[in-house]
């Protein structure tokens, strides 16, 4: 049965919540090429530098808990690249499967469009083919590929760019 969740901007007192979920990924996933978690203070960090109205984080929430979270951030740090942007999700384990990183996509998607985004790219491990399915379903598609860049659980692994111009 599927579940029935909110849809909101992230505040201070889910950061907790995001971390925990993002830490689960480090640990058991190659959706992050962090290696150790994130501790509570890098987190802190990251969530302010997303407090800028055109770096958005969102999150879902299921019976009164954070279950997944996504945001928009900086494609590259110079300012010709302002214009475009990458997107991240991350849903809680024992909540994957039921639309959550869907309806994640679709307002990250329409927010870009709104905060003025030309583009919106997505970088993702290649054998995540849920992740990259998402991504096609949303309108995005494979711009390329970094062959063998990263190295997590004695696997080297290739990166898929998927990108969407608005």
């Amino acid at each position: 049965m599927a579940s029935q969740f909110i849809l909101r901007q992230a505040q201070v007192k889910d950061l907790e919540r995001i971390n925990a979920i993002y830490n689960w990924a480090v640990l058991n996933t190659v959706a992050t090429f962090d290696l150790e978690e994130r501790s509570l203070a890098a987190a802190e960090v990251w969530f302010g530098n997303h407090q800028d109205p055109y770096y958005p984080v969102y999150v879902v929430e299921n019976q009164g808990q954070v279950t997944g979270w996504g945001s928009l951030s900086p494609f590259h740090p110079r300012a010709a690249y302002k214009q475009s942007g990458e997107f991240s999700i991350y849903i809680a384990p024992e909540w994957t499967g039921q639309s959550m990183g869907d309806a994640l996509l679709k307002v990250l998607c329409q927010e870009a469009k709104k905060l003025g985004y030309h583009t919106l790219l997505g970088r993702i491990t290649s054998t995540n083919e849920k992740s990259i399915s998402l991504a096609k379903k949303h309108g995005f598609w494979e711009a390329g590929k970094y062959h063998e860049v990263g190295t997590k659980f004695g696997q080297c692994l290739d990166v898929m760019i998927m990108q969407i111009i608005f």
